[in-house]
């Protein structure tokens, strides 16, 4: 084989390394972003079921026009990379939603997981803290 053709296969190897190292990053950015807008969508439909609750006659196991004694449904408990805390109380409702443990969300720095505290009030505001 001549010298270009050998060239002009190592230049052909590092154009393609290079395109699929860019597409592996592109798409673990991607995953990235994801699981961040997950712990923030998933924050918000727990507001849902808050609404739900508040909106319940006290006799059919809700909140009556408060969001007094509401809690995490069940099947939020069994969710494995992300943690959920509500405090029901009044006239507002508090939902902190944070990953944790191996596969947890990661924050902006790329280290700590990542963490919202999403604050609804019962005259529809809502006031989102992103943590981390």
């Amino acid at each position: 084989m001549g010298q270009q053709q050998l060239l002009l296969i190592v230049l052909g190897v590092l154009i393609v390394g290079t395109a699929v190292y860019g597409a592996v990053r592109m798409v673990d950015a991607q995953r990235t972003e994801h699981s961040r807008s997950r712990v923030i969508q998933e924050g918000h439909l727990l507001m849902d079921y808050a609404d739900e609750y508040k909106n319940r006659l006290k006799q059919l196991g809700g909140g009556g026009g408060t969001y007094d004694g509401f809690q995490l449904p069940k099947f939020f408990i069994d969710e494995s990379d992300i943690g959920y805390w509500v405090s029901g109380s009044g006239n507002f409702v508090q939902v902190y939603a944070c990953g944790w443990g191996n596969d947890a969300p990661r924050g902006d720095d790329g280290k700590s997981p990542v963490a919202v505290l999403i604050t609804k009030y019962a005259d529809g505001r809502i006031e989102l803290a992103k943590l981390n």
